[in-house]
């Protein structure tokens, strides 16, 4: 397996990664409880950035115009 994470076993590791160590263990609880942490991370992210993007959509809007 190649890919763009650098992916060496027992060095580096990323959430994505770990999820298909897991369920190619037959961990598949284990690799849903870490993939629903993934989801809720991307999802308190995009609800992050559209608060500080209401929050600011003034100077955002004068920023543009110039």
């Amino acid at each position: 397996m190649s890919g763009v994470s650098g992916h060496v076993r027992g060095l580096t590791n990323t959430m994505p990664l770990h999820i298909e160590a897991l369920y190619n263990d037959h961990q598949g609880v284990a690799a849903f409880t870490v993939a629903s942490l993934l989801a809720l991370l991307a999802l308190a992210t995009l609800a992050g950035k559209t608060l500080l993007e209401w929050r600011y959509a003034d100077e955002l809007a004068l920023r543009r115009k110039h």
